[in-house]
């Protein structure tokens, strides 16, 4: 209840001696206690034998969730830690509509059914599920995964997050060569990707100043922000460069790419637009047109740390970017 985050644990089982055929059922008086209460805690159960959405609408197995039940207010129960305590909750990308109290485990029961008579390992994708469940979980109504997927209010979240939009993904040389596939390329993305939400944080500066809040994630390279190795010359990708490109000044110096921007500078870089409007390969285009045009000729020429020097170059990129036919919007972020 208190841990900041979810564990593996095992857990025994007993056979119920009451059951004229093999029952065997978790034990779980240990994790599902809190100190100060003496003797057993009610308990509630969920039983999750499929989840819509993410296209699974049933399983082979019966994932089972415990908590302590909420009609039965034990001494001492908290907010579960795990679930809600940290800043970027495990439920951040749900509703997170429903408070979670005390400990919650999460067992799997081979086979589906009424009650499946045993417990089998937990998978990921179990573990996803259990997440999701308890993320979409509303009073009454139940969860979005299950049961409560009916819901008019889960059909219209339901088909929200099952949609996709377009992004761009620009290939480095050496996926292009692999790929067989041109610099640009057009891509389906799922409006649950972790871009829309917990990972697309931090838009990308000159692209925005136009309205367009484009977030970047690299599938192809795996070095570190702190790795000071020069890239391959293949893994080069100078159009990402550009659009990373900031307007920041700092010490009187033009930063161009922050630190911890530098592992989206090489490999194939997916960019979408984190308000989950299609982006064309024409968009990114022109965006890399008007910085390497204006952006990039500004910040090699004038001195950052003249008076100013960061509000000639917005102007400039709005004079030449309306003059293209790009509606501007200053700075948002």
């Amino acid at each position: 209840m208190d841990k900041k985050r979810p564990s593996i644990v095992w857990i025994d089982t007993k056979k119920d001696k009451y059951e004229v055929e093999p029952y065997f059922y978790p034990v779980l008086d240990q994790l599902l206690h809190i100190p100060g209460n003496d003797g057993y805690i009610g308990r509630g159960l969920r039983q999750v034998q499929g989840n819509v959405l993410r296209g699974r609408s049933s399983w082979q197995n019966t994932l089972n969730l415990w908590f302590l039940d909420p009609d039965m207010t034990p001494c001492n129960i908290t907010t579960n830690q795990a679930i809600h305590g940290i800043i970027l909750t495990l439920i951040g990308d749900t509703w997170g509509e429903f408070i979670w109290k005390g400990p919650v485990v999460a067992v799997m029961r081979k086979g589906t059914g009424y009650e499946p008579r045993h417990s089998t390992d937990i998978t990921l994708t179990a573990y996803r599920d259990a997440i999701d469940y308890l993320g979409y979980y509303r009073d009454i109504i139940g969860s979005m995964i299950e049961p409560g997927q009916d819901d008019h209010f889960s059909k219209r979240m339901l088909a929200d997050r099952i949609s996709k939009v377009v992004g761009v993904r620009i290939n480095c040389l050496r996926d292009q060569i692999s790929r067989q596939e041109p610099q640009l390329v057009e891509v389906a993305v799922p409006k649950t990707h972790p871009l829309f939400n917990l990972e697309g944080d931090d838009p990308c500066d000159i692209p925005a100043l136009f309205g367009v809040d484009l977030v970047a994630k690299s599938y192809s390279n795996n070095q570190s922000n702190n790795d000071e190795t020069p890239p391959a010359d293949d893994l080069q990708n100078p159009l990402a460069q550009l659009l990373l490109m900031t307007t920041s000044v700092k010490g009187g110096e033009w930063v161009h790419s922050p630190d911890y921007r530098r592992h989206l500078h090489q490999g194939s870089i997916l960019f979408v637009c984190r308000s989950k409007r299609d982006i064309k390969t024409d968009d990114i285009h022109r965006f890399c047109n008007l910085i390497e045009e204006i952006a990039v000729p500004f910040i090699l020429k004038e001195d950052a740390s003249s008076p100013g020097a960061k509000k000639r170059l917005l102007s400039r990129l709005e004079e030449e970017g309306t003059r293209r036919g790009m509606k501007y919007c200053g700075e948002m972020y």
